[in-house]
């Protein structure tokens, strides 16, 4: 433990002084040292004596807890040598990884604005607006406009109904897709975790990390979309050469 002449009487704070600096209850401030979260606080006659080295810790923490991360990750983190600068590290890395591999965002309509982009896909007959709220490609908010989860879906969704086909069948494409995918997805980022550093991302800097999956980023994509699309290929054919009795029988179901 510091001894009482540790403390810098020009950047000081009790614990009641630290609490109000930092936002941060006194309960809390206790619970984060009790949790090796912050250091141990220097001593000025008996009383705890604080530091800007404190109040810096605490945005640390505040921050990386807005995250989502756990406290034994954020403990892991500041327990370095140099936890400004893992901390720095590790915002690097979650900024590469968190970064979008898609422009779809949610986006939301008024009614007329929704009803013009129907009107654009010849779907002017009603119930339109119920198919896609059923099929989960909108929701209606308490205000009245409507939240699109992925405005590009959705005109998918339009154009595909325009060519006769339904939006319960486009949603059931969509639901497939998603959870087969997901499962493909899950096992691409277990494998690259498993090499990072010994055959991806170089050695893992996160200047490499970044490099690696800013390249990746637009070559997955296009060969999600080829891959699908030889699949697709490969199934309709194998439907073409199991005949015409079964193609009849796809047909009648």
């Amino acid at each position: 433990m510091p001894d009482d002449d540790t403390a810098d009487p020009s950047a000081t704070y009790t614990l009641a002084e630290l609490a109000v600096a930092s936002g941060v209850s006194e309960r809390t401030v206790r619970y984060y040292q009790s949790e090796r979260l912050l250091p141990r606080p220097g001593k000025k006659g008996r009383e705890a004596v604080y530091t800007d080295e404190h109040l810096d810790r605490l945005t640390v923490v505040g921050e990386l807890r807005d995250r989502g991360l756990t406290l034994q990750t954020i403990r892991e983190l500041v327990a370095s040598d140099s936890p400004t600068t893992t901390v720095s590290e590790w915002l690097g890395v979650d900024a590469t990884l968190t970064a979008p591999w898609s422009d779809d965002r949610p986006g939301t309509l008024t009614h007329d604005q929704l009803a013009e982009q129907i009107r654009r896909f010849g779907g002017d007959r009603p119930g339109v607006i119920g198919e896609l709220q059923a099929a989960g490609y909108l929701h209606q908010q308490p205000d009245g406009t409507w939240l699109a989860p992925s405005p590009t879906l959705l005109q998918h969704a339009l154009r595909l109904r325009q060519a006769g086909i339904d939006v319960d069948i486009t949603a059931r494409v969509r639901d497939l897709l998603r959870r087969r995918l997901s499962t493909a997805v899950d096992d691409t980022v277990e494998l690259l975790v498993e090499r990072t550093g010994t055959g991806f991302a170089g050695g893992a800097s996160a200047d490499e990390l970044e490099t690696a999956i800013g390249a990746l980023r637009p070559v997955a994509r296009e060969m999600s979309s080829i891959i699908l699309a030889q699949e697709v290929e490969r199934a309709l054919a194998d439907l073409l050469r199991s005949g015409p009795t079964k193609l009849a029988g796809s047909r009648r179901r």
